[in-house]
């Protein structure tokens, strides 16, 4: 039988509220501060324990009774004040379109593998052969004073290929919240990719510059398997481990699709504002649903929560990509932030069959979002006494608006070193 998990938020942790909930839910609860590596929490959760995320008041358990979650929610003396199915996320990038049609076509499966070889093989072009990529001249990253030192930037992605020569010599904390699978292999190549943008520094084939905070303390939670699928939970127990840690920066190159005037999700809104009480950043990718110049898709979960900053992409003709949501339901929350460079950005890859270089160009709101998160290290690094809020604050304050784009599409603008 498949199992099924949900999410439910608590009003507070108080030991009567965690006893009733116990016993209402017929489950034993542990709270996170007791995971481990031995005691991971997908080894923990089953139909009789559930677990505590405590820096964020979010319980996770499986095949629940949902009509009895409802009751419980509309019992003021309960402390179950919401809760919600797990939802599967995706990294925010264009290639996975072609892992997509792969499954669902096989009559097409060898024009996809011809997309596929070009996408991961085509040339460099000519205007990158430059002392850096587009992206970091577009944020001006040649005014930068400041490289992200001693400020921790958590990737959660797919992980990171830690034999790739711009990281093996680096002191890079990581953990996995993906079972069987380890964070420093990255088989998938996004989340490499993303730390690349964030955290790099030089390309080794060519000296260009492709990454923002060469100096930060890398950190990577990997919330999405080697096939590029995670879930709810596994991104809520990688926030709450983050939160423990103290990590100013948390970078969601992920995404889950939201229909039109669908509200954002209170869990998520809550777990973006416990993190900004924790002093911590919360930044994520607005999704790729898009197919402008048609009418673009809302603002992406978690993205379109108000607590949570929503990056959007543009090219290097200062258009709106393509694929980029916009903020369709500002009036809920699921609006553009900030937009950053996100179409044919270079970062670091892992070498395998497919990608005979270390540096592969990809596209997509998932690469926009790292040059925020490196930036953000910057900000962070150069003011000190701010807050992870006042940090954010000054990120849309001096964000440069583009002629002729609406805010609906990038917000306060395309982000700026200053």
């Amino acid at each position: 039988m498949e199992t099924e998990k949900y999410i439910v938020l608590l009003e507070n942790q108080e030991k009567k509220s965690l006893k009733k909930i116990e016993n209402e839910l017929q489950v034993s609860i542990t709270s996170s501060e007791f995971l481990s590596k031995e005691n991971r929490s997908f080894d923990v959760i089953d139909n009789d324990n559930g677990v505590l995320y405590k820096n964020l008041g979010v319980v996770v358990v499986e095949n629940m009774d949902e009509d009895h979650l409802k009751k419980a929610v509309k019992d003021d003396s309960n402390p179950i004040i919401y809760f919600e199915k797990e939802r599967d996320f995706f990294p925010a990038d264009e290639m996975k379109i072609i892992s997509e049609l792969k499954k669902q076509s096989a009559e097409i499966s060898n024009k996809i593998n011809e997309l596929e070889l070009y996408l991961n093989n085509k040339p460099i072009p000519p205007k990158n052969f430059v002392e850096m990529e587009w992206g970091l001249k577009a944020i001006g990253i040649e005014r930068a004073l400041y490289t992200g030192k001693g400020i921790d930037v958590c990737i959660l992605d797919t992980g990171l290929e830690m034999s790739h020569p711009d990281f093996a010599s680096r002191e890079i904390e990581g953990k996995s919240f993906i079972e069987g699978e380890d964070w420093n292999k990255d088989l998938n190549g996004h989340g490499t990719h993303c730390a690349g943008v964030s955290a790099g520094n030089l390309r080794t084939d060519t000296g260009k510059r492709y990454g923002i905070a060469k100096d930060c303390n890398l950190k990577i939670a990997k919330v999405l398997s080697n096939s590029g699928k995670g879930t709810t939970s596994s991104v809520v127990d990688a926030i709450d481990w983050a939160i423990s840690k103290k990590f100013r920066i948390l970078s969601l190159s992920l995404a889950a699709p939201v229909g039109l005037n669908e509200k954002p999700s209170v869990l998520f809104e809550t777990i973006g504002s416990r993190a900004l009480e924790n002093n911590c950043l919360i930044i994520a990718a607005a999704g790729n649903d898009s197919n402008r110049p048609s009418i673009p898709k809302p603002v992406s979960a978690p993205a379109n929560s108000q607590s949570i900053m929503a990056v959007g992409a543009i090219d290097g003709q200062m258009r709106v990509a393509k694929f980029s949501n916009g903020g369709l339901n500002p009036s809920t929350g699921g609006n553009i932030n900030v937009c950053a460079p996100g179409v044919d950005v270079f970062s670091s890859y892992p070498k395998n069959g497919k990608n005979k270089n270390f540096y592969l160009p990809l596209s997509g709101t998932s690469m926009a979002t790292p040059h925020v998160s490196g930036l953000a290290a910057l900000y962070m690094e150069q003011f000190p006494d701010k807050t992870a809020k006042e940090i954010w604050e000054m990120i849309e304050t001096h964000a440069k608006p583009i002629d002729g784009l609406k805010y609906r599409d990038i917000g306060s603008g395309l982000i700026q070193i200053i």
